[in-house]
């Protein structure tokens, strides 16, 4: 189960893997290759796009409502999880 502000979120099994992945790893930059091979495995067919495609649908679910952005792109290199503004 997943809450933010006290609301549920629903989530795809694929969606709340990536959520752990980032919990698990707090306000450290991770890779797209990370992701894929954390969430996704060696799965064929899955590409660095997938991975933009989940966090974008994971952000939607995250920050419905105009809650605050979690999880943030470092361009060139993926993305992090952190609370708060982009430092």
């Amino acid at each position: 189960e997943v809450q933010r502000a006290g609301e549920s979120i629903e989530l795809t099994a694929l969606e709340f893997n990536l959520l752990h992945c980032f919990l698990r790893h707090p306000r450290q930059v991770l890779s797209r290759e990370q992701l894929l091979n954390t969430v996704w495995g060696y799965a064929a067919g899955v590409t660095s796009n997938t991975v933009d495609v989940y966090v974008g649908y994971l952000r939607q679910k995250l920050e419905a409502g105009e809650k605050p952005r979690l999880i943030h792109t470092v361009r060139g290199v993926g993305y992090v999880f952190r609370d708060g503004s982009p430092r």
